[in-house]
């Protein structure tokens, strides 16, 4: 093999493993972007899907375990073509806004929330796996409610989705 070759061979692997990114969604509170596997996944494989969620400046969304105010989640869309693991989210920043009160559990930088989904290798999906350019589409909702220094807002929800490209599965030899 050339070193022309394995150059050209190792920028492939590495674009394969780039994300695909949807345009991004804006919200009063936040920006957030999801990404889609850029590989193709056979059916019975695992992904990990993400979502890029930035707040705004002087805005924050409460974290996972905040009691007392709506916590961001990402609910994913019951689906017989996926099942779902737990969602990951970052460790939460601690925010005390009043020196008397107890510090919150808060996101005020840019985090990354992962979903790993695996795809369903029933039948139908097996079958569909071997058309070119068949799809996935999983969908979901970001909830949240963002405060800013003086006021929390309503919570929102935001919906969701995500492409995941099909391949065939690999073939079994007896």
């Amino acid at each position: 093999m050339t070193t022309f070759s394995r150059l050209s061979l190792g920028l492939a692997l590495i674009a394969s493993a780039v994300v695909q990114a949807a345009p991004p969604t804006e919200t009063k509170h936040l920006t957030m972007a999801v990404s889609s596997p850029a590989v193709a996944v056979a059916p019975g494989g695992r992904v990990s899907l993400t979502l890029d969620v930035t707040p705004k400046p002087m805005m924050h969304v409460y974290a996972p375990g905040q009691k007392g105010f709506v916590p961001i989640s990402l609910t994913i869309q019951a689906d017989p073509e996926i099942t779902t693991g737990a969602v990951q989210f970052p460790k939460a920043e601690k925010l005390r806004l009043n020196p008397d009160e107890a510090a919150q559990l808060v996101y005020s930088k840019p985090i990354r929330i992962a979903q790993d989904v695996t795809v369903a290798a029933t039948p139908a999906v097996l079958d569909r796996a071997r058309t070119p350019g068949a799809t996935v589409i999983v969908k979901g909702t970001l909830r949240y409610q963002a405060c800013d220094d003086t006021i929390c807002y309503v919570p929102v929800n935001v919906p969701v989705a995500w492409t995941i490209a099909l391949k065939p599965p690999a073939r079994v030899t007896p």
